[in-house]
């Protein structure tokens, strides 16, 4: 095809991705839509509402963060400052007591004038009030005593300030302290009270309400429920037939966009496309990693952006009608028996993505069709042989019912759940694998293209064009089969289509069914009809036979891929024998050596590594068969001669062969004839033994 045609497909392939892209964001859009109710708050439901995703409760979650909140107690923390405070003020306290005896006496005045006296200083002094018949007692002790008194007072006070007591600790600490003075200290037990009095009277809690680690506690409080949100699951039961909307299921059906609005969804539609062209992305980043174009084969082409869009538009209704009902496996048989296993697996996993979002993003959904594909496409594509339809059914299905109950096993779904995803699981795979099955014949005979199926039924013996060959030119057949052999070897060798090289090799040569005696393999008896023939006529009969087997390829509905090798299998080369043998005749009659060009074989050099193998194989077969004496290392010799011939002459530079893939085509080749001129046992003559 010309660069024109080329660059027209290519454009045609760009504008017809872009539209299945525009097609497939607005299936996705419209199968996400959620049904809505035009309810509000004090409505009445007409039927039940079951949540269609798992969702955050929002309403509830706020609710209980509140509530969490305001139960945080006051925090207090000790006050270094007060503590200090209390033990000056209790060590003040005596040294009040300490100035008053020793002047009381002095001054004339009674016990109970001096206990009046101090109680008005220590309350001017300590601003705290001690009666003056609890003050009498340190009137009363000794110097010593009060001595004594004093310093285990400051100590009691220093023990209870080193702990944080508040105004309910504070008593029962001085108590405590209290106690254990009258054990420690019994000679001076009468006056532990008047200790406690003093202690109680003067010290105040140490312990002081803390404001901000208060609010920071109940920030944290709320944060803590924020951050573990009530979750309400997919399926769970919003609203009740009858029931009255409240302000929480009001809430609770905005959060899942149950309530109608008239305004169209722009924010749905832009999550929708952005998820959209992120898998769009990622599969053209595949493409770009890949060989050859899209649009090689345009009728396959869009035969799989078709079956592309299949399973989205049912997907719109069958999420309706289960969460668990996906046919994904649909594209996955047709796409991998198409493109091969790998094309198939990546393009079946974005289609799964794609289909994901209809499903409120169900993991299980996710799970089940992900163990499918990969089951599914690992047998569809297959190239060495074709599974049958039975095989391609019956895997599948088992993988797909397997993963839903081992899926449910590990969540713990109950009885239900676990039948109802086994059923739906089955019917999913069976019907999305019979109805791909079912429709690719069709496919077959629209797309004409080179599936396996379609390999496999051509490889038959029994074929028309294979028993025509096989009667009409046994030379050529027994030809096509060697060079399927190398074919078949080489393309193993280098990861090329050994299935489409094997059965191209059969038909590569139908066009020589038109002539069969012209051809040398064909000849019998030492007859070749070129003797009687001018050259030219020759050459045009020899170099005619690749667009004859096209032409006779497209009257029997050959694929298209082997209609390409057959047309490109000889290049743009020319017969060695004819022009050599019209330049002896020009140079003998003194002319000039005549125009290579009018030699050449009128079609393509190779498009494909398919192509390029086969070239190589045909002319490697009709080399090493022309060779006196055969041996693995001179046919060796013979192929790497050939191969550089033929990059030399420009026939492999659109193949895609590298040339590291040619040097394990030349070593495939050489296995294979190694095998066929292994040395043999020789039997001993019958004949003579009998006469020993």
């Amino acid at each position: 095809m010309n660069k024109r045609g080329k660059a027209g497909r290519k454009v045609l392939g760009v504008v017809s991705i872009i539209l299945t892209v525009l097609i497939i964001i607005g299936l996705v859009f419209y199968g996400s839509l959620p049904e809505s109710y035009n309810y509000r708050v004090g409505s009445v439901a007409e039927s039940d509402i079951y949540a269609p995703r798992t969702f955050v409760d929002n309403y509830e979650t706020e609710r209980q963060a509140v509530i969490a909140r305001g139960l945080v107690p006051a925090i207090f923390v000790r006050s270094d400052d007060i503590a200090e405070s209390n033990v000056e003020k209790v060590n003040a306290f005596f040294d009040l007591v300490d100035q008053e005896r020793s002047v009381y006496t002095i001054r004339n005045l009674t016990e109970e004038q001096a206990a009046d006296e101090l109680s008005i200083n220590v309350k001017q002094s300590l601003s705290c009030e001690i009666d003056p018949s609890d003050l009498l007692v340190f009137f009363n002790m000794t110097h010593s005593s009060f001595r004594y008194i004093k310093d285990k007072a400051i100590s009691m006070a220093e023990l209870i300030m080193i702990e944080d007591v508040d105004e309910g600790t504070l008593a029962s600490a001085i108590a405590s302290q209290v106690d254990s003075f009258k054990v420690s200290s019994p000679s001076y037990s009468t006056y532990a009270d008047a200790i406690g009095i003093v202690l109680n009277s003067v010290m105040q809690p140490n312990s002081v309400f803390d404001e901000e680690a208060t609010e920071d506690s109940a920030n944290n409080a709320y944060l803590a429920v924020i951050n573990d949100p009530v979750t309400v699951t997919k399926g769970s039961k919003i609203v009740s037939s009858g029931e009255v909307i409240t302000e929480h299921t009001y809430s609770n059906l905005l959060d899942l966009e149950l309530i109608r609005s008239s305004a169209f969804s722009f924010i749905l539609l832009l999550r929708v496309a952005v998820y959209v062209l992120v898998i769009a992305f990622a599969l053209f980043l595949y493409k770009r990693s890949l060989p050859g174009s899209l649009t090689n084969n345009i009728r396959v082409f869009f035969m799989m952006i078709l079956t592309y869009l299949i399973p989205v538009m049912a997907s719109i209704y069958l999420s309706e009608l289960s969460g668990w009902f996906c046919i994904v496996l649909f594209f996955t048989v047709i796409c991998s028996s198409y493109l091969g296993t790998f094309a198939g697996f990546v393009l079946s996993i974005s289609q799964l993505m794609v289909l994901w979002p209809m499903y409120s993003f169900d993991i299980e959904v996710l799970f089940i069709n992900l163990v499918s594909v990969i089951v599914c496409s690992a047998i569809a594509g297959r190239r060495d042989k074709v599974s049958s339809s039975a095989t391609i059914i019956l895997l599948p299905t088992i993988a797909a019912v397997l993963s839903a109950l081992a899926y449910g096993f590990f969540t713990g779904h109950t009885r239900d759940e676990f039948i109802n995803s086994g059923i739906f699981a089955l019917i999913s795979a069976v019907s999305s694998l019979v109805a791909a099955i079912g429709i690719m014949p069709i496919y077959e005979l629209i797309s004409n293209t080179a599936s396996p199926v379609k390999l496999i039924a051509l490889s038959q013996p029994g074929q028309h064009l294979l028993k025509r060959l096989f009667l009409e030119a046994s030379g050529t057949y027994s030809h096509s089969m060697m060079v399927a052999n190398l074919a078949d070897s080489a393309a193993e060798a280098i990861g090329a289509d050994a299935l489409l090289c094997k059965v191209a090799s059969y038909y590569h040569d139908i066009g020589k069914l038109e002539n069969p005696q012209f051809f040398t393999e064909n000849q019998r008896d030492g007859v070749n009809p070129h003797d009687k023939l001018p050259i030219m006529q020759s050459v045009a009969i020899i170099t005619a036979h690749p667009e004859n087997g096209v032409k006779l390829g497209r009257k029997e509905r050959l694929p298209k891929a082997i209609l390409d090798i057959i047309d490109e299998h000889h290049g743009t080369t020319y017969p060695g024998y004819f022009y050599n043998k019209a330049c002896m005749e020009a140079k003998a009659k003194g002319l000039e050596e005549p125009n290579v060009d009018n030699f050449r074989y009128k079609g393509h050099i190779p498009s494909s590594r398919e192509s390029a193998i086969v070239m190589l194989a045909d002319t490697t077969e009709a080399a090493v068969k022309s060779m006196a004496y055969k041996d693995p290392d001179s046919a060796e010799a013979l192929i790497r001669k050939l191969v550089k011939a033929k990059i030399e002459q420009d026939q492999l530079i659109n193949s895609g062969l590298s040339f590291d893939d040619l040097e394990k085509v030349i070593l495939a080749f050489k296995q294979v004839y190694a095998g066929l001129f292994h040395e043999r046992i020789k039997y001993p003559d019958a004949n003579k033994s009998n006469k020993s």
